[in-house]
């Protein structure tokens, strides 16, 4: 049996068995108990503290680093009977990572995977000191994974050697985000509050239109932008909320810019997987995933024309939505889906002797 510790930003203790009680709202973050359930893997995870002495500690010794430390202290232990210590995303990886590169027990001596998004247009977008930084403190990661076949490209041009580089097919909790059984009456949701959402084009495709957009972000996503009065706000909803608004709605549209990574490929790919009719930027990563008029529709970036003309297209056709929501949804069955891209990873593992 392989033994992984997970490090995340979520307390995953006993996580399956809670989500199998109802207790938490959705399985594991990124679907990695995929590992256990399908692979027969052995996850552990280390706790956050809670006792408020620890916590202060803990806040200003991180705010110092610039990246999550505690975990990966407490997660000593379990390292020592681990195989493999797997970084669920690039922050968590970060301290893993220094100590790796040290030779500081007893990470210096276990494999070490950091399961990256934002890496490579950090790396891409950072001045030449800020990157030259970035890219040695992830020198003592044994594999890097990132979620498009062109960032692989940003990592080699920097010295990163491709036998340490995998661009892993992201997928989501296909078991999770399903086709709901009521009415589909929402007519367009937009969801989404990272970098690369582009709420400005969206908002002049939509303006003036009898169009109704349903958005769900942050505030701050919308700062300084002119809000059409067509366009209802929802501020940030629970996860369940989320899933149930995925399988209302009848297009979900994911307005995105052009960024290294494929920005908004989980509420597109989430919302493929809940058999909704998908509109996406067809951005070079987020090409990776949908492909126009067969599983989606995608928007040049920036086009806010072509937005307004696909959108009332995709209202006016009830059987073009039904059409293309079912290959999303069959798309994520077969390839887009939590199972298939950990057991690609782990594939990937045992092939370059880290497990």
């Amino acid at each position: 049996m392989t033994r992984a510790l997970i490090l995340s930003e979520h307390d995953l203790d006993g996580w399956g068995e809670r989500y199998r009680r109802g207790e938490v709202p959705a399985p594991l973050p990124y679907g990695v108990d995929a590992l256990a359930d399908d692979l027969g893997w052995a996850l552990s995870g280390s706790r956050r503290a809670v006792d408020p002495r620890w916590s202060r500690l803990r806040d200003v010794v991180e705010h110092r680093a610039g990246f999550p430390v505690e975990q990966t202290i407490r997660g000593a232990g379990e390292v020592r009977r681990s195989d493999v210590v797997l970084a669920l995303l690039e922050r968590q990886g970060a301290a893993a990572a220094t100590l790796r590169r040290r030779r500081v027990p007893p990470y210096g001596s276990t494999p070490l995977v950091v399961w990256s998004c934002w890496l490579a247009d950090d790396l891409r977008s950072a001045a030449p000191a800020e990157r030259a930084r970035l890219k040695h403190r992830f020198d003592g990661a044994d594999l890097i994974t990132h979620l498009s076949r062109h960032e692989t490209e940003i990592f080699t041009d920097l010295g990163i050697s491709e036998d340490r580089l995998f661009p892993v097919t992201y997928g989501v909790s296909h078991d999770y985000y399903v086709p709901g059984d009521g009415p589909r009456d929402i007519e367009l949701l937009a969801v989404g509050q990272d970098r690369g959402r582009d709420y400005r084009t969206l908002f002049d495709a939509v303006r003036g239109t009898d169009l109704v957009l349903d958005v769900v972000c942050k505030p701050e996503n919308l700062a300084d932008l002119d809000v059409p009065d067509n366009v209802r706000l929802h501020g940030v909803v629970p996860l369940t909320e989320y899933r149930r608004m995925l399988q209302r709605a009848q297009v979900v549209v994911v307005p995105t810019r052009d960024l290294a990574y494929p920005t908004g490929s989980s509420v597109a790919l989430e919302s493929a997987s809940s058999g909704a009719c998908v509109a996406v930027t067809g951005t070079r990563a987020m090409r990776d995933y949908f492909t126009d008029g067969v599983d989606s529709r995608l928007v040049d970036e920036g086009d806010a024309e072509g937005w307004r003309a696909v959108l009332a297209e995709l209202r006016d056709d009830a059987a073009q939505r039904v059409r293309l929501g079912a290959a999303a949804r069959a798309s994520v069955e077969a390839r887009f889906n939590a199972r298939h891209m950990w057991t690609e990873l782990a594939g990937v593992m045992r092939e370059r002797g880290l497990v």
